[in-house]
C-alpha cells in the first residue's frame, strides 16, 4: 500500500469481511432469470438480450426438431436464413442449419483432436 486512500480501502474491506456471518446452512444457487430459480439454456440466451433491441427470431431455435446438443447457431446466418419463411418452413430450415453447423464442427474437431478426416461426401451425407 502506497497511499492513504489504499489504506482506507483496506480498512473498509476488513470491516466488511468481519461483518459476514457464516452458518451451517447448505448453499443455494438460484437462477434469477427464471421464475422457479432453475437454469435453462433458453433463459441464459434470453438473459443475454435483456435491455437490447433484437429482431432475431429466437423462438424458432427452440422449436427446431433436433437434439439439445445441436442447438447452437450464428445469429446472422440464422436470421437471414429464416427471414420471411412460414412456421413449418422455419422449423425445417432451422433443423438443417443446426445439423449442418454441428457436423462441420464435429469434422473440424475430428481433424484437430483425432488427427483423422472424413471425406467431404461423408460429412455432407451426415447432414442429410
Amino acid at each position: 500500500m502506497t497511499s492513504v486512500d489504499e489504506m482506507a480501502e483496506m480498512v473498509t474491506l476488513g470491516n466488511l469481511v468481519n461483518m459476514v456471518q457464516l452458518n451451517d446452512q447448505q448453499d443455494v444457487i438460484r437462477w434469477k432469470w427464471t421464475g422457479d430459480g432453475k437454469y435453462t439454456a433458453k433463459s441464459a440466451y434470453q438473459a443475454q438480450l435483456v435491455g437490447l433491441y433484437c429482431t432475431f427470431d429466437c423462438k424458432s431455435i427452440w422449436r427446431a426438431k433436433v437434439e439439445g446438443k445441436h442447438r447452437f447457431f450464428g445469429e446472422e446466418w440464422w436470421s437471414s436464413s429464416l427471414h420471411g419463411q412460414g412456421k413449418k418452413m422455419k422449423q425445417n430450415i432451422a433443423a438443417m442449419l443446426i445439423y449442418t453447423a454441428w457436423n462441420i464442427w464435429r469434422e473440424r474437431n475430428r481433424r484437430v483432436f483425432d488427427g483423422s478426416a472424413a471425406m467431404p461426401t461423408r460429412v455432407v451425407a451426415l447432414m442429410a
